[in-house]
């Protein structure tokens, strides 16, 4: 099937309706659909500044690295939300490094850099929308370290497979071990490991490529 033409699509912006005749005219001509396979970088502070993506198939995730080459995942995007963080050349305030990895096939409207700085200059509420995104994805990145920092790892798991039950409504997480320890920011064998307990309590079955939730409200009682 042939893709929509971009101008069919930029209405999907959260902030199209704030923009002007002649903004929308510049948003229609310069922004772009790209298309990123699962596992390939989509943006960091080393690479191109992409600009604002607007999710329209697919998944990504946004992840800091440590000096020491540690990486933990601050949070997800997914389809029809934005991502801010690849326009981190013209949002002063966003000072901190990350990258953005597509976690499945994932195709992105692109609002490039130059326009988000020209639209962030002259309209009052993109800048808004922008920073109001931006401390959004800030208090879940900040979620992620309290998770790390004060919670049992059975507690930091079960939050993990509520979250994506109450987010999806599936009692099916399609994944794999070594994919939900780079979510949950822990090693393979770690979740493997926990996985077990919970499965030899009943509360989870473990398949090929794949966690069946077998009691929900057991996992809420850990937390």
């Amino acid at each position: 099937m042939k893709a929509a033409p971009v101008r069919l699509i930029v209405p999907r912006l959260p902030f199209w309706p704030k923009l002007s005749a002649e903004e929308q005219a510049v948003v229609s001509e310069r922004a772009v659909v790209r298309r990123f396979g699962k596992g390939q970088l989509v943006s960091s502070n080393s690479s191109e500044c992409l600009g604002i993506v607007f999710i329209l198939e697919g998944e990504i995730r946004v992840s800091m690295t440590s000096d020491d080459g540690r990486e933990v995942s601050l949070y997800h995007a997914r389809k029809d939300e934005v991502c801010v963080s690849t326009a981190s050349c013209v949002i002063r305030q966003m000072t901190f490094d990350t990258a953005v990895v597509a976690e499945r096939d994932t195709s992105l409207l692109v609002v490039p850099a130059m326009v988000c700085a020209r639209l962030m200059e002259s309209n009052v509420h993109v800048r808004a929308f922008v920073f109001e995104s931006e401390t959004e994805r800030f208090s879940q990145a900040v979620r992620a370290i309290q998770l790390m920092l004060f919670k049992r790892f059975d507690q930091r798991l079960a939050s993990y497979l509520v979250s994506h039950f109450e987010r999806s409504g599936s009692d099916e997480i399609r994944k794999t071990q070594e994919e939900i320890a780079r979510d949950v920011n822990s090693a393979r064998e770690v979740v493997a490991r926990m996985l077990r307990e919970f499965a030899d309590k009943g509360l989870v079955e473990i398949r090929r490529g794949a966690i069946k939730l077998r009691n929900v409200e057991g996992l809420r009682k850990i937390l």
